[in-house]
């Protein structure tokens, strides 16, 4: 991937996509293959898999916010912890980032004072602060209600548009024509095609892809 691309990774239950971004931060660790990143082999044995999780953001489909701890410290726990920034510079920019995914005013309230969209939000906030070179996304709306799917697709949609680098699994397939650089459709641990959102999920030349694509468009 180039700096800017947004990979959206489609494909039946079970097919391999949540490994593969787990594989990429190396919360799973590859039986075979290389992981690069920026030029450098993430899974090389003399790379700690702390320093990778710095550079590769992660946002799963359940929120995994600290319960105990407001959004505002959710967000900038990693910023003063891994990269000993102060109290007060991490919370201007936690402040930034809340206010950048529309919940400035949110930012002393608990994960269980939240909407799910809202948790969603400020989890997304938290992958961004540390300023990685790429975020993954799990099926980061596949946890919520229909209502609140839209307000989570429009955070990630603004960050594609400023130029963040994102890998971002989802069966929301409007989503991935509007705002995919590039398209993978995987199947049992494969990937049985790949390119532009028109050639995929419009023109797809793989039968199983035909499918899979027929039956979610329905």
């Amino acid at each position: 991937m180039a700096k800017g691309d947004v990979l959206v990774v489609a494909g039946p239950s079970g097919s391999g996509k949540s490994t593969l971004l787990r594989c990429i931060n190396l919360l799973i660790s590859p039986d075979s293959g290389d992981i690069y990143l920026d030029g450098v082999k993430v899974n090389a044995p003399n790379i700690r898999p702390e320093w990778v999780r710095q550079q590769v953001g992660m946002v799963f489909q359940q929120f995994n916010l600290f319960a105990h701890l407001t959004a505002l410290n959710n967000v900038t726990l990693g910023l003063r912890r891994a990269l000993k920034m102060s109290r007060p510079e991490a919370e201007k920019k936690g402040r930034e980032l809340l206010t950048r995914v529309g919940l400035g005013h949110k930012a002393d309230a608990y994960p269980a004072e939240l909407s799910g969209g809202q948790q969603q939000r400020v989890a997304i906030a938290r992958a961004v602060a540390m300023d990685p070179k790429v975020v993954l996304f799990d099926e980061p709306t596949s946890a919520l209600d229909p209502e609140f799917i839209k307000e989570v697709l429009d955070t990630i949609t603004q960050l594609a548009r400023d130029g963040m680098t994102m890998i971002v699994v989802s069966h929301e397939m409007s989503f991935a024509r509007n705002v995919a650089s590039r398209v993978v459709f995987m199947d049992d641990g494969v990937v049985l095609e790949e390119g532009t959102p028109e050639q995929v999920l419009v023109h797809p030349t793989h039968e199983r892809t035909k499918t899979f694509v027929d039956k979610i468009l329905e």
